[in-house]
C-alpha cells in the first residue's frame, strides 16, 4: 500500500483537482493522509464534499499552522503503507504516477524515487521504456534532484523532515537518506505543478533564503558524514556562485 500525505493550507480552489488526479490512479492499493496546515478557508468542506462520492476512505488532520514540515512529518506519522508519496494541494498526478514508479521499486534497489516535472497539462499520453538515473549523495549534494510531490519513499528508508528549516528542508532529507539508500529518478514528467519551483526562479529575497537554506544543509550534512565538513568552504562558494548566476540569470 501507499500512503499518500498532502498537506494543504487555504486550497479550497486548487485541491479538488488534487484529490482528482490520486482517485483516478491505475493503481488503487493506497491511503489518503490530508493534513490541514492551518486552513481559514473552505478547504475542508470543499475536501468532505468531494469524498462523500467517492468509496475511497482518507484521514484529514488538522492542525495550527506550522508549515509544510511539520504537516508532512503528521502524515508520516500517522501512515500505514509500505511506501510514503508526497503530494501538494495545488498539483496534479499523472493517471500513471503510481504504477509506474511501483514497477521501478520491484526491479531497482532504491529507497526514494522521484521523477521530472511539468508546468503544462501533457497527461494525455501514455508512456514506455522508462529511463532511471541513479542518484548519488555527490549529485544530492550540488543539487536537488526532484521535486516533492514527485517523490515516493520506502517506508524503512523515511526519516522525519526537519522542522526548523524553512527552506531547503526536502533537498536536505533526501540528501540525508541518500547516505544509506539508494535514490533513484525516472525521466518521466508524472505531475503537473500548480506553480513554477521556488529553486528556478522567485524573488531575490526567496532565492536568497534558498540559498541560506542550501548552506545550512551543507553544514547538517558535515555531521553526518565528516569528511564533509573539509570542502565546507567550497560547497559554500559553489552555492553562492549558484546564487549570482541566478540574479544575473533572473534579474533582481
Amino acid at each position: 500500500m501507499v500512503s499518500i500525505i498532502i498537506p494543504c493550507y487555504n486550497s479550497e480552489f486548487t485541491i479538488l483537482r488534487t484529490l482528482e488526479s490520486v482517485i483516478n490512479q491505475t493503481y488503487q492499493h493506497y491511503e489518503i493522509i490530508i493534513i490541514d496546515d492551518g486552513s481559514v478557508d473552505q478547504t475542508r468542506s470543499v475536501v468532505e464534499e468531494f469524498f462523500e462520492g467517492q468509496k475511497q476512505s482518507y484521514q484529514y488532520l488538522y492542525q495550527e499552522n506550522t508549515g509544510p514540515s511539520a504537516a508532512r512529518n503528521k502524515g508520516i506519522k500517522n501512515s500505514k503503507g509500505e511506501y510514503i508519496a508526497f503530494l501538494d494541494a495545488d498539483d496534479v498526478w499523472h493517471p500513471e504516477k503510481l504504477e509506474l514508479c511501483l514497477k521501478v521499486f520491484e526491479t531497482q534497489p532504491i529507497g526514494v524515487l522521484g521523477h521530472t516535472y511539468s508546468l503544462s497539462d501533457n497527461f494525455g499520453r501514455r508512456y514506455y521504456g522508462e529511463t532511471i538515473e541513479k542518484i548519488s549523495s555527490l549529485n544530492l549534494l550540488l543539487k536537488n534532484f526532484a521535486v516533492t510531490p514527485s517523490i515516493i519513499v520506502k517506508r524503512e528508508a523515511m526519516q522525519l523532515f526537519d522542522e526548523t528549516m524553512k527552506y531547503a528542508e526536502d533537498h536536505e532529507l533526501w540528501l540525508r537518506i541518500s547516505f544509506i539508500n539508494q535514490v533513484g529518478l525516472l525521466d518521466l514528467p508524472l505531475v503537473k505543478l500548480g506553480r513554477k519551483p521556488l529553486s528556478d526562479g522567485g524573488l531575490s529575497s526567496n532565492r536568497w533564503a534558498m540559498r541560506k537554506g542550501e548552506l545550512r544543509m551543507y553544514f547538517k550534512a558535515s555531521k553526518y558524514k565528516k569528511y564533509l565538513f573539509s570542502i565546507l568552504p567550497l560547497l559554500f562558494l559553489f552555492s553562492l556562485a549558484k546564487h549570482l548566476r541566478n540574479i544575473i540569470k533572473g534579474g533582481f
